[in-house]
């Protein structure tokens, strides 16, 4: 039974990636090739992959709010266990994410953030940082939802990691709320989310995409949380810094460390 699970949802994840790259490619074209003019279409499409892969892989995502009552466009910031995580966020959100130079240079998986109009940025030198910064905030302003993943890394769920904070600059470039949220994963096969069982989940490390994907494919579902905290406004804080710090301390609360799950 588990190998036809797999088989088939193999096929439909196959199935999906080529229509999303198809539908990618055509915007790009009609587009002129130009990101900024893209990434509102290429957004929508994201959403729409995102939203079949979460059937795919049978995530059942539980949140506290309800979408229509969160105003406006954000700066989302998110803690990060895994690849399922930009499924959630997308799913729920009209946005693009932000990654690292390391991902676009990485085979596939960076064609496909290209093809998603991910913001890039260099995370081992800071020479372009600014650059980087201006990237979001212009795009902020055209009232675009966007992101950030500001732990740098997906992480085994044992702690949330401390927060890189020059992005949050864009938030007060923009004058642009910042939204936080967090990311539980509860079950697998409806049994609680372990140490004995998270590597089958969380994507993290020197893991291989398509190896972990396939394994999880051939489970039968996965339970997760999405907690949407409250919105926060570049005009209360002194600087970037200090909303990092409040972001950080905000979903480090609310986030269930693996260990406590034993």
């Amino acid at each position: 039974m588990g190998f036809l699970r797999l088989a088939f949802r193999a096929l439909l994840f196959g199935t999906g990636l080529l229509c999303y790259i198809c539908a990618a490619l055509l915007v790009y074209c009609f587009t002129g090739f130009d990101p900024k003019k893209a990434r509102p279409i290429l957004s929508k499409i994201v959403q729409v992959t995102s939203r079949a892969g979460l059937v795919i892989f049978n995530v059942r995502v539980n949140t506290n709010l309800n979408l229509d009552e969160i105003k406006g466009h954000h700066l989302i910031v998110s803690n990060h266990l895994t690849y399922l995580d930009i499924l959630i966020l997308s799913s729920h959100f009209n946005t693009s994410f932000v990654t690292s130079q390391e991902m676009k240079e990485t085979p596939v998986l960076g064609h496909l953030c290209l093809l998603g109009g991910c913001f890039f940025v260099e995370r081992r030198k800071r020479s372009g940082i600014r650059k980087e910064i201006q990237d979001l905030s212009d795009s902020l302003k055209t009232k675009h939802n966007i992101v950030i993943f500001p732990e740098a890394t997906s992480t085994n769920g044992e702690a949330v990691i401390k927060f890189r904070k020059p992005l949050f600059q864009a938030a007060f470039d923009s004058n642009t709320r910042v939204l936080p949220v967090c990311l539980n994963y509860r079950t697998l096969d409806n049994e609680k989310i372990t140490v004995k069982n998270r590597d089958h989940v969380f994507w993290y490390g020197d893991m291989s995409f398509f190896t972990h994907a396939m394994t999880l494919l051939s489970h039968k579902g996965i339970e997760a949380d999405l907690t949407i905290l409250n919105p926060l406004s570049p005009e209360d804080f002194p600087d970037k810094n200090t909303m990092a710090d409040q972001c950080y301390a905000l979903i480090s609360l609310e986030y269930q460390n693996i260990t406590h799950a034993l």
